[in-house]
């Protein structure tokens, strides 16, 4: 195992939107919102008043027509008649969430109106993904007539064509990346079809599916498109949120409508399958602890129990969950996903430490734009989750390749892949450009998956890397943390709290408010959830708030109290009792302008005083020996000395202030940058410098000087002291 490292809390680069005023007074007299909320709602790009009545309305009148959607008239005329001759019919799901809901939505909805199903998902480990011939033949001799796809098949072109010469009716729903060319089936439904004239592109794959069985709705029952969408919202609208929110599309237009209409249907839901997993999660456990379900309790509470049953076992659980009329059996199957769930996380957690050894030892970060990663024995279902924390942590494409299961191992193995990416690359036609080197390839632009042969990997590495270099701009590869507007801790109300509700659903596109407030002066920090979380009471112009650091421990947190910074947060309300009060959600924390400025001061001086041969050095700005035991005797006695880990991530400033504080006295951040530089050159103490600011100390060096070591003779000092003259005594320096 690699070591284990106290990180410490790293800001981003923040950017913050400004505004244009008039546009911001003219929205906010014409909704008679609060300027705050004016900027909210132009900065999700509606400027335009009917346009963000509209948003704030979220009202079933602007669901569009379904007969917009290619080839859904056709579709669902095809499965009515299916439905009158009595033909059996096969829907074919996938086995993440998405694939699920809509496996649900599509089996209740055509038995309810008579249609003789069945559903048949693939096995992660023994079926890959997409359509199966050999599945599909068995199924077509045993009577089935008619084989419709959801979240699935819009590259299947041989599978297609073999269901057709079996004489089966092909229907195909998805809404993932289509290619040059459509499979050859009776009715392919997707809105990113480029024949598609469907006004709204982002639909999940159950999102698309529902469009489909309103149209179904209409044409039998001649209801309008309104009736008819309400009817079904009201039916299923759970299962489409769910699917919707698990997927990551955007919350807006007809998702942020149905998302809206899910969530409320979710939290007194009929389905009993669905309601046991509530309940099994822990979510609205009693009645007097009621709380409204959001999309973050769907994404990250209900859709992780969906999705670890197509992970770790097979998605049929899931289906049976939701499927399923008794109450016994409901609570079981919620069980069960439950403790897959947990193993799921055993499973990713294990691979990420070994994704993460890997990235240490085989990665060249500084030249690899993508990040690619196999191994014999990580788990098929678990290595997409993994390549995703791995892209949130380097923000860089990353790709991770299984070859477990196989039966051989060489160059003839087959790997299968996920990968994610970030926005500024199409990880679709990154792969697409290496086509002739993969089996089988798709997905979305920010997430796909792919299957490879050993041989063929070294060239993938190489080609994406090239790919990467030549489409991802550098200006993606920063971390930014994009905030919605500055404000006081006054603005930081109830009121607005309150006001914030009207733009829910949050989600992507749609995310949740982040606000800002600089210069405000850290009162206390108090260590919470057993040392795993840190909570701070800020204030700023008499105004004092409480603001929570989620998941990041005391330890780890590089300011002290005293300390003024510039915070990035959401606003939470607190419930306690009877009382309510606003609590800050901290996503980012940074020294203040001031502060960031005097150190980039410090930090062009040391470089001069290192690097610039005709840089006039001043003696008093050499360090002393005073000053070099102050920082030594800081590490050795605090920052070491306070954690278990092997190393220790800290940012110089902060070891500054810890040292000054520890010894009430200001020793200069220049000076810091000598004194580390040279007991990182004499040895003294092992330390990596990962960029300017931070830097990391290991507990345990081999390569520690075996005799005393006289500072003054070091590199680094005697060209210091040559630069300064001879105008004093040597011992003045150390």
């Amino acid at each position: 195992m690699g070591k284990s490292v106290k990180k410490a809390m790293k800001y981003k680069n923040w950017i913050i939107t400004s505004y244009d005023s008039a546009q911001v007074t003219g929205l906010m007299h014409s909704l008679n919102v609060s300027p705050i909320m004016s900027k909210l709602l132009i900065n999700r790009k509606l400027a335009d008043t009917s346009e963000a009545k509209s948003f704030l309305k979220k009202d079933f009148s602007v669901f569009y027509s379904p007969f917009l959607m290619k080839d859904v008239e056709k579709g669902a005329r095809l499965i009515l008649e299916a439905i009158k001759n009595k033909d059996k019919i096969l829907i074919w799901g996938d086995y993440d969430v998405d694939g699920v809901t809509s496996v649900t939505v599509l089996l209740k909805y055509l038995s309810s109106i008579g249609g003789d199903c069945d559903y048949y998902i693939p096995k992660r480990s023994d079926d890959g993904y997409g359509l199966n011939s050999k599945v599909i033949n068995e199924y077509a001799r045993n009577g089935f007539g008619m084989l419709i796809t959801v979240d699935s098949g819009i590259t299947a072109i041989n599978e297609v064509l073999a269901a057709k010469t079996l004489g089966m009716n092909v229907i195909i729903t998805d809404h993932h990346e289509c290619r040059s060319e459509l499979p050859a089936a009776d009715a392919v439904i997707n809105p990113k079809r480029q024949d598609c004239a469907y006004p709204f592109k982002e639909l999940a794959g159950v999102g698309v599916v529902f469009k489909l069985i309103c149209a179904v709705e209409i044409l039998r029952s001649g209801k309008s498109n309104y009736d008819a969408s309400r009817k079904l919202a009201d039916a299923y609208s759970d299962f489409v949120a769910i699917g919707t929110i698990a997927d990551v599309m955007p919350i807006t237009n007809e998702n942020r409508i149905i998302v809206n209409c899910g969530l409320k249907t979710l939290e007194n839901t009929s389905n009993i399958g669905l309601a046991a997993l509530v309940e099994e999660a822990g979510i609205n456990a009693s009645a007097s602890k009621k709380k409204k379900i959001s999309s973050t309790t769907v994404g990250f509470v209900l859709a992780p129990r969906i999705n670890a049953a197509g992970r770790m076992d097979t998605s049929k659980i899931a289906v049976d969950l939701f499927m399923t009329e008794s109450r016994e059996e409901a609570a079981h199957l919620a069980s069960r996903l439950t403790i897959i769930n947990k193993e799921r996380q055993i499973a990713e957690n294990d691979i990420l430490q070994s994704a993460l050894e890997k990235i240490n030892t085989l990665c060249d970060l500084k030249n690899d734009r993508v990040i690619i990663l196999d191994d014999d024995n990580w788990h098929h279902g678990i290595i997409g989750i993994v390549s995703s924390r791995i892209t949130e942590k380097y923000n860089l494409p990353s790709v991770l390749i299984s070859f477990k299961d196989e039966s051989t191992k060489g160059v003839h193995d087959i790997g299968k892949g996920s990968g994610r990416s970030v926005k500024g690359m199409n990880l679709v036609k990154a792969l697409a450009s290496s086509s002739d080197i993969l089996l089988k390839f798709g997905g979305h632009e920010l997430a796909a998956g792919l299957s490879v042969k050993r041989e063929n990997l070294p060239e993938l590495k190489k080609r994406l890397n090239d790919y990467a270099k030549n489409n991802l701009d550098d200006s993606a590869l920063v971390k930014n943390l994009e905030i919605d507007c500055e404000i006081s801790l006054f603005d930081a109300s109830l009121n607005l709290a309150n006001e914030l509700s009207s733009l829910e659903p949050f989600g992507l596109s749609n995310p949740v408010p982040l606000f800002c407030t600089t210069n405000a002066k850290i009162i206390s920090i108090t260590s919470i959830g057993n040392g795993k979380h840190t909570k701070l009471c800020v204030e700023k112009d008499s105004c004092k708030h409480t603001a929570l650091l989620f998941g990041t421990p005391t330890v780890s947190f590089q300011f002290l109290e005293g300390d003024f910074v510039d915070i990035a947060y959401n606003l939470d309300v607190n419930n306690f009792k009877t009382q309510q009060a606003i609590q800050l959600i901290v996503r980012d924390i940074r020294p203040t302008k001031r502060d960031r400025d005097i150190v980039k001061q410090h930090l062009h001086k040391y470089t001069k005083m290192l690097n610039d041969e005709n840089y006039d050095v001043n003696v008093f700005d050499i360090p002393t020996r005073a000053d070099f035991a102050q920082i030594y005797s800081t590490i050795k006695n605090s920052l070491l000395a306070s954690t278990d880990d092997t190393a220790v991530e800290v940012s110089v400033p902060f070891l500054v202030k810890l040292s000054n504080k520890k010894f009430n006295y200001e020793l200069p951040v220049y000076k810091a940058f000598i004194i580390l530089n040279v007991l990182k050159e004499a040895r003294l103490l092992d330390i990596e410098t990962e960029d300017e600011l931070y830097l990391t100390i290991n507990k345990n060096s081999d390569n520690a000087p075996s005799k005393k070591i006289d500072l003054e003779e070091t590199p680094i000092i005697k060209s210091l002291i040559k630069k300064a003259g001879n105008t004093t005594e040597k011992d003045t320096f150390i």
